[in-house]
């Protein structure tokens, strides 16, 4: 498939579902945001932005998600 810029959560979340984008794919064409915060994951933690990191970053990422979300229930 092939994106060009920026889409919302919406459109991204099933074509990774889907498996019609990779995980990479979704971050670099999910925001700026999520681009910087990749590269500063994947420099911290001396990884390669590839598939790999980006496997490992969104896992990461939605466990501080379900983290956040349980601190509010205590």
């Amino acid at each position: 498939m092939n994106l060009e810029g920026f889409y919302n959560e919406e459109y991204l979340d099933p074509l990774v579902y889907e498996e019609k984008i990779t995980r990479l794919e979704y971050i670099y064409h999910h925001s700026q945001e999520m681009i910087d915060e990749f590269k500063d994951y994947s420099s911290q933690n001396g990884l390669k932005e590839d598939e790999t990191a980006a496997n490992k970053f969104m896992d990461w990422q939605l466990q501080m998600e379900e983290e956040a979300h349980t601190d509010g229930l205590d």
